[in-house]
């Protein structure tokens, strides 16, 4: 019996996960980057650059949204938004966790006001949370809600 201990005792500890602990220097840089793709994201979008905004998504997904099954459907409804409406944001101070080497996860608030062509305002307030993963190299916007 005892002989099994010691193998079995080595097997548990060779099936654990290998895991990964970031130091405090790679989270900030992992912050900062994932920051600054946020940020980026918005600003296309506020200022309507259609491909600007593409590039974000991950092609993993489908739409980060969930409202398009395809990254095309996305960019249609998006299209069809800016035709419609007028948009004025503001963002709240946006908060990044770490979820490992290649994904974060970003909350903050928007103050969105839409106008139509008929000069309607709608004012809404939103929570929004948005996980990014790295995809060779480059942080993509895995979802948005």
């Amino acid at each position: 019996m005892r002989r099994m201990i010691l193998p079995l005792m080595l097997l548990v500890v060779a099936c654990q996960p290998a895991t990964m602990e970031l130091t405090e220097e790679q989270k900030a840089e992992i912050e900062t980057a994932v920051l600054e793709a946020s940020v980026a994201y918005t600003e296309v979008f506020h200022g309507e650059d259609s491909d600007g905004y593409m590039s974000f998504a991950s092609d993993w997904a489908g739409s980060p949204w969930g409202s398009a099954e395809t990254l095309d459907e996305l960019r249609t409804g998006v299209q069809a938004q800016w035709d419609r409406w007028d948009f004025e944001f503001e963002n709240g101070e946006m908060k990044v966790m770490v979820l490992g080497p290649d994904a974060a996860a970003v909350t903050f608030t928007q103050e969105q006001v839409r106008i139509d062509s008929a000069e309607v305002r709608q004012e809404t307030a939103h929570k929004l949370t948005f996980v990014w993963v790295r995809e060779a190299g480059q942080w993509k916007l895995l979802v948005a809600k």
